[in-house]
């Protein structure tokens, strides 16, 4: 946010007290110092763990976010992606449990849900007709623009790698935006923004800030 980004990305669980925590995997193992799955352990437990010290000793007392927390500290200045994990663990109506919460928010017009899970998706249209959605894919589908349509999405999140411009060209035509993933280093956005995507999901935002001729002087 301090760099002025477009967008911020993330991923939701849901975990065994209920809350939606911001985590991306199922299990805790790799980006805590906790073990087991998230939808086995409270949050009060959750809580307790440290989200940073696997990176650096000095991020130790990072720790994983409750949604909520998200939702307050962005509060519209920024665009918010909000990807709803369900496999190989699935969360009933984690659906009508999102939308709820953002009902409470003010600034629905800057949230995007997305997800592997297409029925996640399908659902979430049934239930909410402005919602923004986006299809998350990492294959090259025959006729993706019509299948998104009848999805009912708005956005196709295409893996970097399999993303081709007539791809771009022919989403564009449908009224679909394109977005790729993740995409890092000079190489990779100078292709990205030649075939034409809509944003650029990355791992570096300073840097492509600097491509972009967008950098910020941070204090």
């Amino acid at each position: 946010m301090e760099l002025g980004v477009d967008g911020i990305e993330l991923d939701v669980q849901r975990c065994a007290s209920g809350e939606l925590v911001v985590i991306h995997d199922q299990d805790l193992g790799r980006t805590t110092n906790g073990v087991g799955l998230v939808s086995d352990v409270t949050y009060d437990e959750i809580h307790r763990l440290s989200a940073g010290q696997w990176f650096d000793i000095g991020y130790r007392s990072e720790k994983v976010p409750l949604l909520s927390e998200v939702l307050d500290m962005v509060a519209g200045k920024s665009i918010l992606n909000i990807e709803i994990k369900n496999a190989p663990v699935s969360y009933s109506d984690i659906e009508e449990e999102l939308l709820a919460m953002l009902s409470d928010y003010n600034h629905n017009d800057k949230v995007i849900i997305s997800s592997f899970d297409h029925y996640v998706l399908q659902r979430l249209r049934q239930l909410d007709n402005d919602i923004q959605l986006a299809m998350l894919a990492d294959a090259i589908l025959i006729d993706m623009p019509k299948y998104a349509l009848d999805l009912g999405v708005n956005y196709l999140h295409l893996c970097f790698g399999s993303c081709r411009a007539e791809i771009v060209e022919e989403a564009h035509q449908a009224g679909l935006k394109v977005t790729g993933w993740t995409a890092n280093g000079r190489r990779a956005w100078l292709d990205a923004i030649k075939m034409g995507v809509d944003g650029i999901v990355t791992d570096d935002p300073a840097e492509l800030m600097v491509l972009l001729g967008r950098a910020m002087l941070l204090d």
